[in-house]
C-alpha cells in the first residue's frame, strides 16, 4: 500500500513537473514569436506627407437626362413634358393622379407615398468614408481632448495596404512610450495605460502612431519598407465631465413604430445599464432632471402608450420624484396631451413644456431620414407643488409654433423657439426669443439677436450651469432629423455674438446636447461617423468658449444600427430602480389630474 502510494506521489510530481515545462515552453514561444513578429517593424519608414480623411460627396443624378430630350406624354388631354414633372410636386393630388398615366416608374409607392424619380430628386445623408490610401489614424481627430473620468478609448485607423500594426502612446521628450501589436485596425487603449495617462500625465500632450507591414508567411515581411501614419496627438483634461449620461436607442426613421428603452451610461465603464424598459409598449419621449446630481429632485417623462389595453389617456407626462422613488401620472386640462421637449426651472418647482403639440412625421423617401412637421404648439408652465398649469401669455398664439423652452439661469425668463405656424418643415425657420416669467403672467417676447432673422432656423437653447454660455442648434431650416444642424455658442446674457463651435462636422447632423454641471463638457449627439446613425460624442468648453475636436463616448459594439438618442448628463448615475421607474410611469401608476389656470392668475375653463 505504501509502496503505490509513493509510486502515485512520483507520477503526480512527474505530471506537474511535465506541467511547468510545457507551460515555460509555450511562454518562451509566445514571447519568440512576438519578438520575431516586433523585427519586422525594423527597417526604413516611408510616411504620407499629404492628409487622407474625409468622406465621398453623395449621390447626385442628373433627372434631366431621365427622358429622351423630345420625349412627351399625354395625359389627362394635354401634353406633359419632362420639365413639368420634375419641377411639379408630388403632394398634389391632381398631378399624383395623373402620374400613372405618365410613366410606371413615375406612380407613387405606397409605403411613402413618393415616386421613383422623387426618391431620386432627394438628398441622400449617407456618407461613406474615403478608404484612404495610405495608412491613417482616423480616430480620434488630431487635437482631441478627452475626459479623465472616461473609460480607455479605442484607436482606429484606415490602411488598404497592411495587415500588421505596430501602435505606440508616447509622451513627446520623454522616454515614456508604450507599443503594442494588433492584426486589426481597432484597438483599444489597454486600461493600466489610460490609468497612467489620466492619473501622471493629465493635461500633458500624448502622441499617438501606427506602423504597418504586409506579412508574408509567418514572420516574413512583403517589402523592406515600414508604412508609418502621422503623429495625431490628444490630450487629457484635468477637468472631470459628469460621471453618467442618461440617452435613448432610437431605431432609424424608416421604423414606424418606435418604442425606445432607455439607458443610462457611467462614462467611467465599457457598457451601459439599462434605464427604462419600453416593453415594446410604451414611446418614450424626452426625458429630463430637475438637478444635475442625478440622485436628487425629479424626473420629468413624455409618455405614450402603444399597447392595446383601452385607456382614456395614451398620452401623458410623467413625473418621477427620485427621492421619494414615487411616479405619477399626471393629466393636463388641454385637448392634446402631447407635452415634449420639456425643461425644469432652477429652483426645481416648475417645469415649462412645448403643449397642445402636434408633430406630423412624412414617410421617409431615402431611408435615412424624413421631414417632421410641428402643426401647433404653445408654451405652458407646470407648477409641481401648485398642482396648476397656465399657459403663458405672450408665447401662446394659436397662429404662431413656440416650442423647445428652457429656462434662463435666473429663472425670470424662458429662451424658446418660435416661427409661424401653419408651414411645410421645408419652409419652417424657427427663430429664438426670450420672454419674462412673470410669476406665470408672461408678457411680450423679444427676438435674441444672432439667433433669429437670419434665413436659419435655431432651436435646443442651453445654458451651461454657470450661466457663462448660451448653447443652441443652427440647421437650414426645420428643427429634427436635419443633416445641416450644428451646434452654436453666444454669451448667457444673450447679447453676445453667435458663433458655430469649432467641434461640428460639415458633413452631418450635431444636433441635440447637455452641458456637464461643471461647464466645462458638452455631450451630444452626431451622426458624424456615417450620416445615418446618431452616436454620443463630448467636447470640452474652455474659457474663452471654444470647443476641442469631440471624442466618442466608447462602443464596445460600433456597428450598432441604432441611434443614440436625447443624451442628458447628470453627475452621478440615478439611484433609480428600473421595475420601480417603470410602475411610476406607466398606465397602472398614479394618477394627479392638475387644473388649468389662466394667464392673468384665474382658473381656466374646463374643456
Amino acid at each position: 500500500m505504501a509502496r503505490q502510494s509513493g509510486t502515485r506521489r512520483r507520477g503526480f510530481l512527474v505530471a506537474g513537473a511535465a506541467v511547468v515545462v510545457l507551460a515555460a515552453a509555450l511562454a518562451g514561444g509566445r514571447t519568440l514569436h512576438h519578438q520575431r513578429l516586433e523585427a519586422l517593424f525594423d527597417g526604413p519608414l516611408l510616411e504620407e506627407t499629404k492628409p487622407h480623411t474625409g468622406f465621398y460627396a453623395g449621390l447626385v443624378y442628373n433627372l434631366k437626362g431621365y427622358l429622351d430630350d423630345n420625349a412627351t406624354t399625354a395625359a389627362a388631354d394635354r401634353t406633359v413634358t419632362k420639365s413639368d414633372f420634375l419641377e411639379k410636386m408630388t403632394d398634389d393630388p391632381d398631378w399624383q393622379a395623373e402620374e400613372g398615366q405618365i410613366h410606371e416608374e413615375w406612380k407613387t409607392d405606397v409605403g411613402t407615398g413618393a415616386t421613383k424619380v422623387a426618391r431620386l430628386r432627394s438628398e441622400t445623408v449617407y456618407r461613406e468614408r474615403w478608404a484612404p490610401r495610405f495608412l491613417t489614424i482616423t480616430y480620434p481627430p488630431d487635437g482631441a481632448v478627452f475626459p479623465p473620468n472616461l473609460c480607455s478609448p479605442f484607436i482606429e485607423w484606415g490602411d488598404v495596404n497592411n495587415d500588421l500594426w505596430q501602435v505606440t502612446v508616447a509622451i513627446p521628450n520623454s522616454s515614456v512610450s508604450w507599443t503594442y501589436l494588433t492584426a486589426s485596425c481597432r484597438w483599444r487603449i489597454p486600461d493600466d495605460v489610460w490609468a497612467k495617462l489620466t492619473n501622471t500625465y493629465r493635461n500633458g500632450t500624448v502622441h499617438l502612431a501606427v506602423k504597418g507591414v504586409k506579412r508574408s508567411g509567418l514572420w516574413g515581411k512583403g517589402r523592406a519598407a515600414v508604412h508609418r501614419s502621422k503623429v495625431v496627438t490628444f490630450r487629457i483634461s484635468k477637468d472631470r465631465a459628469d460621471n453618467a449620461v442618461v440617452y435613448r436607442l432610437v431605431d432609424p426613421p424608416f421604423v414606424n413604430k418606435k418604442t425606445p428603452d432607455m439607458f443610462v451610461r457611467d462614462i467611467r465603464q465599457r457598457e451601459p445599464r439599462l434605464f427604462l424598459d419600453a416593453r415594446r409598449t410604451y414611446c418614450l419621449n424626452c426625458h429630463t432632471f430637475s438637478s444635475k446630481t442625478g440622485v436628487t429632485g425629479k424626473l420629468g417623462l413624455q409618455v405614450r402608450y402603444g399597447g392595446k389595453a383601452a385607456t382614456p389617456h395614451p398620452v401623458y407626462f410623467a413625473v418621477y420624484d427620485i427621492d421619494r422613488r414615487h411616479g405619477r401620472k399626471t393629466i393636463l386640462p388641454f385637448e392634446v396631451q402631447m407635452t415634449t421637449f420639456m425643461a425644469w426651472s432652477p429652483d426645481e418647482a416648475k417645469l415649462a413644456f412645448s403643449a397642445n403639440q402636434k408633430i406630423t412625421a412624412f414617410n421617409p423617401i431615402v431611408f435615412e431620414t424624413q421631414s417632421v412637421g410641428q402643426p401647433t404648439s404653445d408654451i405652458a408652465v407646470y407648477d409641481v407643488d401648485g398642482a396648476d398649469v397656465r399657459l403663458l401669455e405672450g408665447a401662446a398664439d394659436p397662429d404662431v409654433l413656440e416650442i423647445y423652452p428652457y429656462w434662463t439661469p435666473d429663472g425670470k425668463s424662458i429662451v424658446y423657439s418660435s416661427a409661424p405656424a401653419g408651414k411645410h418643415p421645408r419652409a419652417t425657420q424657427f427663430d429664438l426669443r426670450v420672454i419674462d416669467y412673470n410669476d406665470g403672467r408672461g408678457g411680450k417676447s423679444r427676438p435674441v439677436n444672432g439667433a433669429s432673422g437670419n434665413g436659419k432656423s435655431h432651436y435646443y437653447a442651453r445654458f451651461s450651469p454657470d450661466g457663462r454660455w448660451m448653447t443652441f442648434v443652427q440647421s437650414n431650416y426645420g428643427s429634427l432629423i436635419k443633416a445641416s444642424s450644428d451646434l452654436w455658442i453666444m454669451p448667457g446674457s444673450m447679447d453676445g455674438r453667435a458663433r458655430a463651435l469649432e467641434c461640428n462636422v460639415p458633413h452631418a447632423a450635431d444636433s441635440w446636447h447637455s452641458w456637464s454641471s461643471n461647464s466645462r463638457w458638452i455631450v451630444f449627439a452626431t451622426k458624424r461617423d456615417d450620416g445615418v446613425f446618431a452616436r454620443l460624442y463630448m467636447t470640452h468648453i474652455d474659457d474663452e468658449g471654444k470647443a476641442s475636436p469631440a471624442v466618442r463616448l466608447p462602443l464596445e459594439n460600433p456597428h450598432v444600427r441604432m441611434s443614440f438618442n436625447i443624451p442628458e448628463f447628470v453627475a452621478n448615475v440615478p439611484p433609480i430602480e428600473e421595475r420601480r421607474l417603470f410602475e411610476g410611469i406607466s398606465l397602472g401608476a398614479d394618477v394627479l389630474e392638475v387644473r388649468g389656470v389662466a394667464a392673468r392668475g384665474h382658473e381656466a375653463e374646463p374643456d
